[in-house]
């Protein structure tokens, strides 16, 4: 009897061992699955999108002859690859549109440049240190001085602004936001929904910096390595209204602190090279 009752209770714990067993099975299975899933789905991550994929020769073709085209290049953030030298690459990557649209050729080949996104990091190398930054939507800022009972008021008119960052320089503190003045997406509102530009303060001169280009909005920014000057990312307003795949085609523009231009960084010639080996088409 004692032998029979050994057997029984040696069985019950086999059969909750048993259980116990398929429970980790079915928990490993489900773990490795979601690895594999996460794998299969990296294609649609922000990185793949960014870079997005060429179509094929044979649809390049067709649109070739019907005079359309179905992507539109897009410039990426500058990346420093060179810090001693101040050098960095721009990577290229594809807007895809959600329908075709028709090739219009411009007198002097300089269309392109309407057709072409940063935040910096931080570097002991840069020539500045980010100080703070401030989070919200702001209608306006003022500067205050105690030590000599000082307030000034930075704009006289209806503003919103945002993003505002401070970074200290050996010789001057930057206060650097971007506004919106007017509400261009129409949904009773300005925010930073609608164009957007860019403002840097000078604590040292009073002045106010104000960068625009067109209806262009600006989308980021940074600041070339050991210097005032900034590498801006536009995105383009003729695209505004167009739908896309992925993202809105951008540019890069350099702006000169100290001179105040603003200027291409990538030559019209290389952008329409650029162009016409998305569209499948031979550089002359």
């Amino acid at each position: 009897m004692k032998i029979e009752k050994i057997k029984n209770f040696n069985q019950v714990i086999l059969a909750i061992a048993g259980v116990f067993g398929l429970i980790i099975l079915l928990v490993l299975i489900v773990a490795l699955i979601s690895d594999l899933s996460h794998t299969w789905n990296f294609g649609s991550s922000r990185n793949t999108t960014i870079t997005n994929s060429l179509i094929s020769e044979e649809k390049v073709e067709t649109l070739i002859q019907d005079n359309q085209r179905l992507q539109i290049i897009s410039y990426e953030s500058p990346k420093l690859i060179d810090t001693l030298n101040a050098v960095y690459i721009i990577p290229i990557s594809v807007s895809t549109l959600d329908k075709p649209e028709t090739v219009v050729e411009s007198a002097g080949g300089d269309g392109l440049m309407a057709l072409m996104d940063t935040y910096g990091s931080f570097s002991r190398k840069k020539g500045y240190h980010e100080e703070n930054y401030f989070e919200g939507l702001f209608a306006n800022l003022i500067v205050y001085q105690p030590s000599v009972n000082k307030s000034i008021l930075l704009f006289n008119e209806r503003i919103m602004l945002g993003g505002l960052r401070t970074y200290n320089f050996k010789d001057d503190i930057l206060l650097v936001f971007w506004t919106a003045e007017k509400d261009t997406n129409k949904d009773g509102l300005v925010n930073y929904h609608d164009d957007t530009n860019l403002c840097i303060y000078s604590m040292k001169t009073g002045k106010i910096h104000r960068i625009a280009e067109g209806q262009n909005s600006i989308t980021d920014y940074q600041f070339v390595e050991n210097s005032k000057d900034l590498l801006i990312e536009f995105s383009l307003s003729e695209y505004k209204d167009v739908k896309f795949k992925s993202y809105k085609p951008r540019k890069i523009m350099k702006y000169e602190f100290e001179t105040e231009k603003l200027s291409e960084v990538v030559p019209a010639k290389i952008q329409q090279q650029m162009q016409n080996l998305i569209e499948g088409k031979k550089n002359q």
